[in-house]
């Protein structure tokens, strides 16, 4: 399953597929881009599907309180767009009846074969199989901040290379930043998420836009605030209106601490500028996030996982890839199972 707004950047996924000799799933958010996803594909296969996943493409979803959340912007929100992906990902997966998938991001590199078959065997013991990316962590940008300015960064197994088993795999993705973290959560929880490796990402520069560092704000808030609960022995219940506003305040703290730190750390004038910009930002937004925003969010998410497990026990097993396209009414192309 390979979410993607860059058809170009997509053969190292079509060439591990191949390799694996398993079905391909393009996820695309316009018609342009599918189109061109569809050319570099090539020849028509019966296991490869190439679609765009369009906003009224959630007409097919369950409902979700957390689409409706003020905090969420569904109309632009890249967040909102890849969410929207990855669940008609796990409906396709569930409508053809597969036992395994892996989500893969197109800029995700040294992954091969063996390493996926060996982490899908994984499967049998674990609801989900991650891999740390080491060379170009993924990270938000205030995480990237913090790292530069000397803190020590981790980073968690997500979205962008994870193996999942489908059947245990019964929660869904929010339209929000970090929604593998939430995906997740329930997993996590419950100790069935392990490392199959290490990967790399191709760079990115995380502070050339102050707005991803906005955009970023809400769900590293909630994320953070939630897999802090879980490292604290606590739970969901958890999450009370105090508890939000102790979250917010060393959020505060966090990056008051990072802008101060920089210039101290960083020799380099024009990415520790880019990165306090990016920082002011953050703060900006940091600073309209309410902690009854916290807590509304984080029961409308909970209040979604209940109505999405209800739907996957109604979706009917197809078995075929074009079939399962056809239930979720994806645009088609002139090409293999498309037609």
């Amino acid at each position: 399953m390979v979410p993607t707004i860059r058809p170009h950047s997509l053969g190292s996924a079509i060439a591990l597929a191949g390799d694996i000799g398993c079905a391909l799933v393009v996820l695309c958010t316009t018609p342009d881009q599918a189109a061109r996803a569809g050319q570099v594909c090539g020849p028509p296969a019966d296991d490869v599907l190439v679609t765009y996943v369009s906003p009224s493409a959630a007409e097919n979803l369950p409902l979700l309180q957390t689409s409706v959340h003020p905090e969420i912007d569904i109309a632009t929100s890249c967040h909102v767009d890849i969410a929207r992906k990855r669940n008609v990902g796990l409906m396709l997966a569930r409508l053809c009846g597969w036992r395994t998938i892996m989500f893969l991001d197109d800029d995700i590199r040294a992954l091969t074969a063996s390493v996926v078959s060996n982490a899908a065997a994984l499967t049998a013991r674990f609801q989900a199989m991650g891999f740390k990316i080491n060379n170009y962590p993924d990270n938000s940008v205030v995480c990237h901040a913090y790292r530069l300015a000397g803190g020590t960064q981790d980073v968690f197994p997500g979205g962008s290379a994870l193996i999942i088993d489908v059947d245990r795999s019964d929660t869904m993705f929010p339209p929000i930043y970090n929604e593998d973290w939430l995906f997740l959560f329930d997993a996590a929880q419950r100790g069935s998420i392990a490392l199959a490796g290490v990967l790399s990402q191709l760079e990115y520069r995380p502070f050339a836009r102050p707005k991803r560092a906005a955009s970023e704000e809400f769900g590293d808030v909630i994320a953070e605030g939630l897999y802090r609960l879980l490292h604290e022995g606590g739970d969901v219940i958890d999450a009370t209106h105090a508890y939000w506003h102790s979250a917010l305040d060393r959020r505060f703290q966090l990056i008051d601490y990072i802008a101060e730190e920089l210039p101290l750390r960083q020799k380099n004038a024009p990415v520790t500028q880019c990165a306090l910009i990016s920082l002011a930002a953050a703060r900006e937004r940091l600073a309209e996030i309410t902690e009854q925003a916290c807590l509304s969010f984080v029961r409308a998410w909970r209040a979604d996982v209940d109505v999405w497990r209800k739907q996957l026990t109604d979706l009917p097993v197809l078995a075929e890839l074009a079939g399962a396209a056809k239930y979720l009414d994806l645009p088609t192309l002139d090409r293999g199972v498309n037609r």
